[in-house]
């Protein structure tokens, strides 16, 4: 099972969502069409995975919207799962 972790600079609240099957189907539902975070904030939505009762990290994508010298306000890294 995979969970979806969303967290925004600025807020202490973070949003948890899932389970999904596959990390596919929580990048296509959160992070495939999204090119800035939300509301203009910095945004990170981390992946990750349950299997036998364990829960790990498996990869990220992080908006960097506040940052004026990026070009490219997307950053993501994911482990081969």
């Amino acid at each position: 099972m995979i969970f979806v972790s969303v967290v925004q600079r600025g807020y202490t609240e973070s949003q948890l969502y899932g389970p999904f099957k596959t990390v596919e189907e929580a990048r296509h539902e959160f992070t495939d069409s999204v090119t800035r975070g939300d509301d203009g904030d910095e945004t990170k939505y981390t992946f990750f995975e349950v299997k036998n009762e364990v829960m790990k990290e498996v990869g990220y994508v992080l908006f960097y919207d506040e940052c004026d010298d990026k070009d490219d306000f997307k950053e993501e890294y994911f482990l081969n799962v």
